[in-house]
């Protein structure tokens, strides 16, 4: 009975494993091993190109913002869209396809009429509407664009009113010294 038990589980295993074999030739069942491993490597750079000038005020600029992308599976990625949008919803994008350990690096020239931080979100996803999006071929990151520059701030207070500000206060002090001293 021992015998005839072992046989009909060796039986069984053997099935499966066919079985298995079948639907891997058959595209039918995804290993995780054999996939496109896509994401976004560390943080987005942008370097400011030019200034936007119109009578000569500056009334924009244009950056470019560089996303590195890696694919560390062992396939090649389906054809995926980069995609940059800011807080305005203006949106860019390119589409790329990443080989097997391929790291590329995706530059966009980016410009605003916004002389202020502003916020990019980048996301890339698959470009075929029919392929289904998942860890291993869609994302999404935000960065802020900084400005760093004193003279792209407009000047938000009074000129002349530090220098009042200041003098009030020594005032305060030497009036309030000389109460002291005559206490």
């Amino acid at each position: 009975m021992g015998h005839i038990k072992s046989k009909f589980f060796t039986l069984i295993f053997t099935i499966i494993i066919f079985i298995y074999l079948f639907l891997i030739i058959n595209n039918k069942l995804h290993v995780s091993a054999a996939e496109a491993e896509v994401y976004i490597d560390g943080e987005p750079t942008y370097k400011l190109i030019k200034d936007i000038i119109k009578n000569d005020e500056i009334i924009g600029k244009i950056y470019e913002i560089n996303i590195t992308l890696v694919n560390s599976g062992f396939i090649s990625s389906d054809e995926l869209t980069v995609n940059l949008t800011d807080e305005e919803y203006f949106s860019l994008s390119r589409k790329i396809i990443l080989n097997a350990g391929e790291t590329k690096v995706v530059s966009f020239n980016w410009s605003t009429l916004l002389i202020k931080n502003q916020k990019i979100i980048i996301s890339f996803y698959p470009s075929n509407p029919d392929i289904d999006w998942n860890k291993y071929n869609s994302g999404s990151k935000s960065f802020t664009i900084y400005i760093t520059e004193e003279k792209d701030i407009k000047a938000t207070s009074t000129p002349g009113f530090e220098i009042i500000s200041l003098i009030t206060a020594i005032l305060i002090f030497t009036f309030l010294l000389k109460i002291r001293n005559n206490s």
